[in-house]
């Protein structure tokens, strides 16, 4: 056994090799894997700050260029399923898309 340390304001989700992604989301604290077998994936559940530029059209065919600053975290309990179905950069992945689509929707209902 290897002592696996979990800072504050992280939590990590254990991948075995026989049994793959363990469903419990270990806390903050020092905890005890086996060597070669276990294997754990940290992430930060602080909330960071993430900024968005896009460059849509408005209703009347000018460019605009806005900025989103938005704070997010991932939900701790679904952090298993989270590493599954998209991986440890999920904010990389999912983030740009999901604002994109809010902010050209946001511009041409104002403006």
């Amino acid at each position: 056994l290897f002592p696996s340390p979990v800072d504050a304001g992280h939590r990590a989700v254990i991948f075995d090799r026989f049994r793959g992604v363990q469903d419990v989301v270990v806390g903050e604290g020092t905890h005890f894997l086996i060597p070669w077998v276990q294997k754990p994936i940290i992430f930060d559940c602080r909330s960071r700050p993430r900024n968005v530029p896009v460059i849509t059209g408005s209703k009347d065919l000018q460019n605009v260029n806005i900025t989103l600053r938005i704070l997010f975290r991932p939900v701790t309990a679904q952090l298993p399923r989270i590493f599954t179905s998209i991986g440890e950069d999920y904010d990389e992945r999912v983030l740009p898309s999901i604002t994109t689509e809010i902010l050209k929707s946001v511009v041409v209902s104002t403006g």
